[in-house]
C-alpha cells in the first residue's frame, strides 16, 4: 500500500483525481470535528423523524406491559438530541404511570463501569496490584498444582476490571441455590443438605456476603489462567468492591455517590436499594420480581438503580473528562482484549462494537457500550467518542430482552449517526469555522485547496509550494528521490490526500487558537488495494495509515502537520506548514 502521510493532518483529493469505489484508510478515529449543533441540523432532523416512526412501528407497537427509556446527546448542545419513552397500556400498579428521562429503572450489569470508575479514580489502589494485597484471605486452600486452584498470585485488580482474571462468572446464579428437583430430572445429582450454596439475593433468598464470597471461591474452579482470553465475570466485581472497600477505608458505594453521582447530579441514582423518589418515579412492568431486590456482595457487579437522565448525566461527564483526567479518560477507553467475534472487543469493562456501516466512507467507528441485564430490567449505555454522542437505552417488562436494547441502539445508530456526519460536514462547509476554500501565500507562490468530499472527509484539491505541485509528487518525501537524480521529476499516477484533524490544540503567544491536523497521501488505486487484499491472510490487509502519520520528515519538522488557526469567531483564517515554512492564509 502506498501512503505518504504527513504531518497531523490527512488530506484528500478531489473528486477528479479519487476513485468512487476507492475505499479510504484514514487514521482510527474522527474525520473531522464533531458537529457542535447537531439538533439544528437538516439532515438529523429528518432522521429523526425517521427514527421515531421505526421506534413505534417495530419496537413499542408490539409492546403491551413493557416500557422503554430513550434519550440521544451531544455534548455540545445542553438539550437532548433525541428522547423517546413508551409506557405500557398495561401496567403492574407499583412506581410510575408514565415513563420520562426520570423514570427509574434497575440496569443490571450496566453497574459494573461505576466501580471500575471509582477504582480509577483513586490513588490508593495500582491496576497491577495483586488482589491479594486487599483480601488475604481469597488465598485458595486448594492444594497448590491442582488445575482447580484460583492462581491468586496471577490475579490483578486491572484484571478484573477487564473480564480477564479467569474466575467464575458468578456463584449467585448456583442453580443449586434453588433446591427444585427438575435438576435431578434432567441429570444432575443430589446436593446434600446444607452442603450446597445457599446465598443469592434473588428474590427468595438471601443476598450474599463478602465472607460468603470468599468461602464460595475456595469450592469454585477458575475458568482459564488470568490475561488468556476475556470469561465474563460478575464475580470479578463482586471482588473489585470488596478491593475498594479495603483500599479506601470506606465503602465503594460512598465512594461512587461522592466522586460520581454528586459531581454531575445524578439525584436519582443508588446502589443497595432505590432512592426514596422511587415509589413515585420508578417503572415496575409487571411479572417483575427483583426490583426491590438488594444482592449483597453482588451490588458492584449488578445492583445499580439509574435513570436515562442520570445516565446521559454521566456519559456527558465521561466525554467531557469530569471524573478523570483527559488523558486517564483516553486511557481507559481503549480496548484491553479481543472476542471471538470482529465486532466487539473488550475493556475495563466497556463492550466495545467495532463497525463499518454507518459512515459514507465506510471507516471503522468504535462504540463504547455497557449492558445490563436483571430480571425484566434491561439497560444499554453507549459512548460515540468520534461523535461526541451519548445514547442510553432502557427496556423493561415479559416483552422484551437484552436483544430488545441492542436492537434499537443498533436502530438509533443507523438512523442517527449517517445524518451527525453530514452534519460535520454542513458545519465544515459553511459556519464561520468552514475549513474549505483557497488559502494562499502570493509572496512564494504558494497555495492549498480544499473541499469536503462525498465521503465527508476534507479533501487536497491542490497544494503548490514556491510553484512546485506538492500533491501530485508526493512520493518524493522520502530518502526513494535520492535515487532519481537529474532530469524530470516524476508525477504520482494517482492520489488520494486528506487532511485528518488530531487532538492536539494549543494557543501562539498573541493568544491565536490553533489546531493541528495530519495529511495522508494515498498513492493507491482500488484496484491495487483490492489485488493487495487478495494477497493477505488478514482483512483489510492494504489499510495501513497508522504506520506512516509522520514518516516524512525535513529538518525536525513534519512535511505532513498543517497547523490551522483561528480568528476571533473562532473561524480558520490561515493554515501554517512548518515543514514548508509557508503560511497561507484563507482567500475571502
Amino acid at each position: 500500500m502506498k501512503y505518504l502521510h504527513l504531518g497531523s493532518a490527512a488530506i484528500a483529493v478531489g473528486a477528479s483525481l479519487a476513485s468512487a469505489t476507492a475505499q479510504t484508510c484514514p487514521p482510527l478515529g474522527i474525520v473531522l470535528p464533531p458537529a457542535q449543533a447537531p439538533s439544528s441540523n437538516e439532515a438529523v432532523t429528518s432522521a429523526t423523524k425517521k427514527l421515531m416512526a421505526i421506534l413505534e412501528s417495530k419496537f413499542s407497537s408490539q409492546l403491551n406491559s413493557s416500557g422503554i427509556s430513550l434519550v440521544v446527546k451531544s455534548i455540545h448542545e445542553d438539550e437532548p438530541l433525541f428522547s423517546y419513552h413508551f409506557t405500557p397500556p398495561v401496567l403492574s400498579g407499583i412506581g410510575t404511570t408514565a415513563i420520562n428521562e426520570n423514570t427509574i429503572f434497575r440496569v443490571g450489569s450496566l453497574s459494573k463501569l461505576f466501580p471500575a470508575l471509582a477504582a480509577l479514580q483513586t490513588s490508593s489502589i495500582h491496576m497491577d496490584d495483586l488482589v491479594l494485597k486487599y483480601i488475604p484471605e481469597l488465598k485458595t486452600a486448594v492444594a497448590t498444582g491442582s488445575v482447580e486452584a484460583i492462581p491468586w498470585d496471577d490475579i490483578t485488580v486491572d484484571s478484573l476490571m477487564t473480564h480477564l482474571s479467569g474466575l467464575a462468572t458468578d456463584t449467585a446464579m448456583d442453580l443449586g441455590v434453588f433446591p427444585l428437583s427438575i435438576w435431578q430430572d434432567i441429570g444432575l445429582p443430589e446436593i446434600p443438605q446444607g452442603t450446597g450454596p445457599n446465598c443469592s439475593g434473588l428474590p427468595g433468598t438471601v443476598p450474599c456476603t463478602k465472607q460468603d464470597l470468599v468461602d464460595e471461591l475456595k469450592r469454585r474452579e477458575p475458568i482459564y489462567l488470568p490475561y488468556t482470553t476475556p470469561s465474563y465475570s460478575n464475580v470479578g466485581f463482586a471482588i473489585l468492591g470488596m478491593v475498594i472497600d479495603a483500599a479506601i477505608n470506606e465503602t465503594y458505594i460512598n465512594a461512587i455517590q461522592n466522586n460520581i453521582f454528586d459531581v454531575v447530579a445524578m439525584n436519582s441514582s443508588s446502589f443497595n436499594g432505590f432512592v426514596d423518589t422511587f415509589p413515585k418515579d420508578g417503572f415496575v412492568p409487571v411479572g417483575e420480581t427483583t426490583w426491590n431486590a438488594t444482592l449483597g456482595v453482588f451490588e458492584s457487579a449488578g445492583g445499580m438503580f439509574s435513570t436515562t437522565a442520570d445516565l446521559i448525566a454521566f456519559a456527558d461527564g465521561i466525554l467531557t473528562n469530569r471524573f478523570l483526567s483527559a488523558r486517564r479518560t483516553r486511557e481507559w477507553m481503549k480496548p484491553r482484549s479481543h472476542t471471538s467475534s470482529w465486532g466487539y472487543s473488550v475493556g475495563a469493562p466497556w463492550e466495545i462494537l467495532r463497525t463499518d456501516q454507518i459512515t459514507a466512507d465506510g471507516r471503522i467507528v468504535d462504540l463504547y457500550t455497557k449492558s445490563g441485564d436483571l430480571g425484566l430490567y434491561h439497560a444499554l449505555l453507549g459512548l460515540i467518542p468520534d461523535y461526541d454522542i451519548s445514547i442510553v437505552v432502557f427496556a423493561a417488562g415479559a416483552e422484551v430482552s437484552s436483544d430488545t436494547t441492542a436492537e434499537i441502539f443498533s436502530a438509533v445508530t443507523e438512523a442517527l449517526i449517517p445524518a451527525i456526519d453530514e452534519a460535520g460536514k454542513t458545519e465544515a462547509v459553511t459556519l464561520p469555522a468552514a475549513l474549505v476554500g483557497t488559502y494562499t501565500d502570493k509572496t512564494t507562490n504558494s497555495s492549498l485547496i480544499l473541499s469536503i468530499n462525498s465521503d465527508n472527509t476534507l479533501t487536497i484539491n491542490g497544494f503548490t509550494v514556491r510553484s512546485f505541485d506538492v500533491l501530485h509528487h508526493s512520493n518524493l518525501y522520502s530518502l526513494d528521490a535520492l535515487s532519481i537524480g537529474g532530469g524530470s521529476l516524476p508525477e504520482d499516477t494517482y492520489v488520494d490526500a486528506r487532511l485528518y484533524p488530531t487532538n492536539l490544540v494549543g494557543q501562539t503567544q498573541d493568544g491565536v487558537k490553533q489546531t493541528s491536523w495530519r495529511a495522508v497521501y494515498d498513492t493507491s488505486t482500488a484496484k491495487e488495494k483490492s489485488e493487495e487484499d487478495a494477497k493477505l491472510v488478514f482483512k483489510d490487509g492494504s489499510c495501513q495509515s497508522w504506520t506512516q502519520l509522520d514518516r516524512a520528515a525535513y529538518n525536525y519538522l513534519s512535511i505532513g502537520d498543517f497547523l490551522f488557526s483561528y480568528g476571533s469567531n473562532d473561524e480558520v483564517t490561515r493554515i501554517r506548514n512548518a515543514a514548508f515554512n509557508v503560511t497561507l492564509t484563507k482567500a475571502c
